[in-house]
């Protein structure tokens, strides 16, 4: 890695890249952790009980494999489409939800082999429903109407692109919305993904919001998203960690509100050792499943995996997967000494993800 004083041609200054990784880890684990959290089964379950993850989780995980698919077919010399990449991951994805425990024909990808993910975990019907088009919405012409916070919760691992190309992780933030969703759900999505990626670089909890917002400004995203943000900003400033202003800011599940509710959470807690009071608070959401799985992740981000409950995050029944995906993922969005990217170098990364 070049240091960053050093970088060469087209490549950012870098922090550490055992930090980013770590972030990176966090950002994925945290999702999982806020969604076990917000459904009650960490609790529920005795001590050393496995828990079994939520399927804003598997979503996300489709949409780490499919960006990192992108980024390997983009350092081979192709012109790769990120959203075709991402509409065939949330195709193999649907099949496996519906396939009852029946393993679908492999593609080569090794998420395929995951006896976990034909285990259905919850219900996904916004998402389902815009795959039964075959083709799936586009941002011009979008298939269904919903606004639900899975289409934010599961573009989450494209902010681990925001340092490298931060117009294309909103870009992909906003297909990846509208291939199930619709308009209403774009720009919190993509609001959320350059928050996540600024927390990912700064490992500030402050910095990273407030540097989400100046980068969705400077790149067009729509204001109404940012104003949402904004006055998660101003309550948490004025009155934090309160269940009854976190219920007034954040009282459905749409995207728009959960992003609200998880800011609101990070900021009353932003600290690196505030992990349980950032999930206590975001219990007290209506919605608590999303507001915990998005607080969850954007802490994750901030501080990494070991900021994270271990005694959650450890029993987690996808986390290896998890896991093995985000040290992936952070390969592929770091810089080579050569000023190229990833590892695409790597016949084992590529069989990895189906590229011969």
């Amino acid at each position: 890695m070049n240091d960053a004083g050093q970088a060469g041609p087209g490549v950012p200054p870098q922090v550490d890249g055992s930090q980013v990784g770590s972030r990176v880890r966090g950002l994925l684990h945290g999702l999982a952790v806020g969604e076990v959290l917000g459904s009650g089964a960490a609790s529920t379950e005795a001590a050393n009980a496995t828990l079994r993850h939520g399927v804003a989780t598997q979503l996300a995980c489709f949409t780490a494999a499919a960006s990192i698919r992108t980024s390997l077919r983009r350092a081979l010399g192709g012109t790769p489409d990120a959203r075709a990449d991402l509409l065939e991951a949330y195709r193999r994805w649907v099949r496996m939800w519906t396939a009852t425990g029946r393993a679908p024909s492999s593609t080569g990808a090794w998420l395929d082999e995951v006896p976990l993910f034909a285990q259905p975990v919850g219900e996904a019907a916004d998402t389902v429903r815009g795959l039964a088009t075959g083709s799936g919405g586009t941002r011009t012409d979008p298939v269904t109407t919903s606004d639900g916070w899975h289409a934010l919760a599961r573009a989450l691992p494209l902010a681990a692109q925001v340092e490298r190309d931060p117009a294309r992780a909103v870009e992909s933030a906003v297909d990846s919305a509208a291939l199930t969703h619709g308009p209403r759900s774009f720009a919190p999505s993509a609001l959320a993904v350059l928050v996540a990626g600024a927390a990912v670089r700064t490992g500030d909890v402050g910095d990273a919001v407030a540097e989400g917002i100046t980068s969705a400004i400077l790149l067009g995203v729509d204001f109404a998203a940012v104003s949402v943000v904004d006055d998660a900003v101003r309550a948490a400033r004025e009155t934090p960690a309160s269940p009854v202003v976190l219920r007034s800011g954040a009282p459905d599940d749409s995207a728009a509100s959960t992003l609200w509710g998880a800011t609101y959470c990070l900021l009353s807690h932003p600290g690196a050792d505030a992990a349980g009071a950032a999930f206590a608070l975001a219990a007290t959401a209506p919605h608590l499943v999303a507001v915990s799985a998005v607080t969850g992740a954007l802490l994750g981000a901030a501080h990494g995996d070991v900021a994270l409950p271990q005694t959650v995050l450890t029993r987690v029944d996808l986390a290896y997967v998890i896991d093995r995906l985000a040290r992936d993922l952070a390969r592929e969005n770091r810089p080579n000494p050569d000023g190229s990217w990833g590892a695409a170098a790597d016949p084992v990364r590529r069989a990895r993800y189906g590229i011969d």
